[in-house]
């Protein structure tokens, strides 16, 4: 028999927080999230004071066996004249029972709350690992991405659940071709635009920038699918949150002088993947040593996000901070990163790839259904 019932107390939060690091326990291609994070998400997100938002858990034979977020992000109906909720945060052992109830819950409240369409896995804003897996299970997930069991999918299209977009992932190694390329590239854009390269020299002057870095991400991304701009309340959350992985040789940014404007930016790290695994989902007593040396001494990078200012999409901004970019790779002795997700209608983004020796190895996807 499964019970469905809505997260009250600190102790079921820690339930859903846990449930995932029981499911993927033996799975050697998922990363545990450190846990403090996880629970300061679900305490501390602005959006949870801002939008209807229910955590769920299914218990079967006595055991947690799924959980799932219902939330409507009520800025993103706003702006869009929307009645759509989102699911979010969905995990479950492969039951039918199970999954079917915990849909039948997040389908309810959005009835309840007068919605007529429910979409996802998706959270407040694009910056959340958002979208499921349904291509690439043999590849390890990465910081930057999302992981999940393959029959996911499977379950979803069964309740009626459809395709919305797919984010593609790429895994990209540095050539010849695309170093000469780069090099030739930022010599004609300066030239042409006066863009320059910049790096924040270091933590302090790299989180002056942030700001400036938040307010650039809501113009560069606000055209694309599910976008919501970021207040204030959610750049310092934020900021608080990234501020603790990210370094400032491995944020690249693209000037225009006279202005001293950041006109683009790309953001990596160092892959955190194995590192994260060995942690278990805790910084202490060990996992903090993990990370830093994962820091020191990559071996392949994320990239995380990357933007420009519509008005310099068409001046090669991108040129100017992958051309940096390659310069650090080749600096550290790495050849290889990986994109996190990029939608599959957005071809300027893609076509940065054309000139590596590039693989498109993974896929995630929104999945909606009417409920009118």
């Amino acid at each position: 028999m499964v019970k469905v019932y809505e997260v009250k107390n600190k102790n079921d939060l820690k339930k859903f927080i846990s449930l995932p690091y029981r499911l993927y326990k033996n799975d050697k291609n998922w990363i545990p999230p450190i846990k403090k994070s996880e629970r300061e998400y679900w305490t501390r997100h602005p959006g949870l004071k801002k939008n209807p938002v229910k955590l769920f858990l299914a218990e079967k034979d006595g055991k947690i066996a799924g959980r799932i977020a219902f939330l409507i992000n009520k800025r993103y109906n706003e702006l869009h004249d929307k009645k759509t909720a989102r699911f979010f945060a969905f995990e479950a052992i492969d039951d039918k029972e199970v999954i079917d109830q915990l849909f039948e819950k997040a389908e309810a409240e959005a009835k309840e709350h007068g919605m007529n369409h429910i979409h996802g896995p998706l959270g407040f804003n694009n910056l959340d690992h958002q979208g499921m897996q349904v291509e690439g299970f043999d590849w390890p997930q990465t910081m930057v991405s999302v992981y999940n069991f393959p029959y996911y999918k499977d379950h979803l299209e069964r309740l009626g659940y459809r395709k919305e977009i797919d984010w593609i992932e790429n895994r990209i190694r540095l050539n010849e071709n695309a170093i000469k390329r780069g090099k030739i590239g930022r010599q004609i854009i300066e030239k042409r635009y006066g863009l320059k390269a910049w790096q924040p020299a270091n933590k302090e002057e790299f989180i002056s920038v942030t700001e400036d870095i938040f307010k650039l991400y809501n113009e560069a991304y606000k055209n694309l699918p599910y976008m919501v701009p970021l207040d204030d309340e959610e750049i310092e959350f934020y900021k608080k949150s990234y501020m603790q992985v990210l370094l400032p040789e491995w944020a690249f940014f693209a000037r225009e002088p006279e202005q001293n404007k950041i006109v683009a930016f790309l953001i990596t790290m160092p892959s955190l993947g194995d590192a994260l695994r060995k942690a278990k989902g805790r910084l202490f007593p060990f996992g903090f040593y993990y990370i830093m040396q994962a820091l020191k001494k990559p071996k392949e990078i994320d990239a995380a996000i990357i933007g420009a200012d519509p008005e310099y999409d068409n001046k090669g901004a991108a040129v100017i901070v992958f051309e940096k970019f390659h310069e650090v790779m080749l600096k550290y002795g790495v050849d290889t990163f990986e994109t996190g997700g990029v939608f599959e209608t957005n071809k300027p983004v893609l076509a940065n790839w054309k000139n590596y020796d590039a693989i498109q190895h993974k896929r995630k996807r929104v999945y909606g259904k009417s409920l009118s």
